[in-house]
């Protein structure tokens, strides 16, 4: 079993070539992240889309907080000193009166880029591949470490069926069933990073759209639940 990024050379690297399928997706946009030394203001995430693009505020502990701007992909880190990014985070996200983020020392920051990434099948013979050596979500939707993990829950299931029982389908089927779930938390942060990020030349239509998205949200149960259910884990699917 092969399961992280930097196993790529000793796992997918001995699949010979024409068995792997490769999906993917570069998206116009990066995250510049921080991790800041400032207690949380809030006890929930906030997800903002503003006009200047996009805002998480998230949070780690009760003493740090973990803050991300939508930049563009070739963003230079060195172009962005503390005090630019504080004020880029306050004029994104400090949008209803009275309420204002907390600040403190930038312990450490840097810049992310986007992309989806799907690699079919996740087996070959007896080699299992799990994780982000197969699968790449935009952090938008919080998938990547769940994917992960419902990865290696259904090869312990399967390993547990072949060591216990001789059984032979849970292995056989695992890349079948590993990629609906892979597949449905590639199109949910996909919509998450759609909805919520200001595109290069996005024109006023564009963002009327997001903006009657987000609104339906805010104000529909049904959808709400939608989203609820993608966001905090779906049943085996």
């Amino acid at each position: 079993m092969a399961g992280c990024d930097g196993f790529h050379g000793v796992s997918r690297g001995a699949v010979p070539d024409g068995v792997l399928t490769t999906y993917e997706r570069t998206y116009p946009f990066a995250w510049l992240g921080i991790l800041a030394a400032a207690a949380p203001a809030v006890e929930e995430l906030i997800y903002a889309n503003h006009e200047r693009g996009f805002a998480l505020y998230s949070l780690r502990s009760p003493e740090i907080s973990r803050l991300y701007l939508q930049v563009a992909p070739d963003e230079d880190i060195n172009a962005w000193p503390d005090e630019r990014i504080w004020a880029e985070l306050r004029a994104r996200l400090e949008t209803v009166p009275g309420w204002s983020l907390n600040e403190g020392p930038i312990l450490e920051k840097g810049i992310t880029p986007m992309r989806s990434f799907v690699v079919e099948p996740m087996q070959w013979r007896r080699l299992y591949l799990a994780g982000d050596a197969v699968h790449i979500v935009p952090p938008t939707g919080a998938k990547g470490m769940n994917l992960a993990l419902a990865d290696v829950a259904l090869l312990g299931d399967a390993f547990a069926a072949w060591y216990g029982e001789g059984r032979t389908d849970l292995l056989e089927n695992y890349s079948g069933t590993a990629l609906r779930r892979v597949w449905r938390a590639q199109h949910f942060s996909w919509w998450m990073a759609s909805m919520l990020h200001r595109l290069d030349g996005q024109d006023a239509y564009e963002a009327k759209l997001q903006t009657s998205t987000l609104r339906y949200v805010a104000t529909s149960r049904a959808y709400a639940t939608s989203l609820a259910e993608n966001y905090v884990g779906l049943p085996e699917v």
